[in-house]
C-alpha cells in the first residue's frame, strides 16, 4: 500500500503544530534538549521538527510533545485548521 502524498494545506497545518510547539517550549524557557528529555521524543526529532526539515509529525510525536508542554490535542488541532 502506497502513501498518498501530502497537499500543501497538510504541509501548512504541520508547520502551525510545529510552530506552536516550539513557541512554547521557548516561552517556557526550555531547551530542545530538555523538552526531548521530558517528552522521551529523540532530540533528533525535536531539532528536525524545529528546523522544518519534517513538516508532518507523527500523532504520538505530537501528543508526548504536547503533555510535556502543557497543550492538549484539542489546542493542536485548532492551531492545525484555523484559517491561516
Amino acid at each position: 500500500m502506497s502513501r498518498t502524498p501530502l497537499s500543501a494545506a497538510d504541509r501548512e497545518r504541520g508547520k502551525r503544530v510545529v510552530m506552536t510547539l516550539r513557541a512554547r517550549r521557548e516561552a517556557a524557557r526550555r531547551t530542545a534538549a530538555e523538552l526531548s528529555e521530558s517528552a522521551q521524543v529523540p532530540l533528533d526529532t525535536v531539532r528536525a521538527l524545529e528546523s522544518g526539515r519534517v513538516v508532518t509529525p507523527s500523532f504520538l510525536t505530537v501528543a508526548a510533545l504536547g503533555r510535556a508542554l502543557d497543550l492538549s490535542l484539542d489546542e493542536l488541532v485548532a492551531v492545525a485548521w484555523e484559517d491561516g
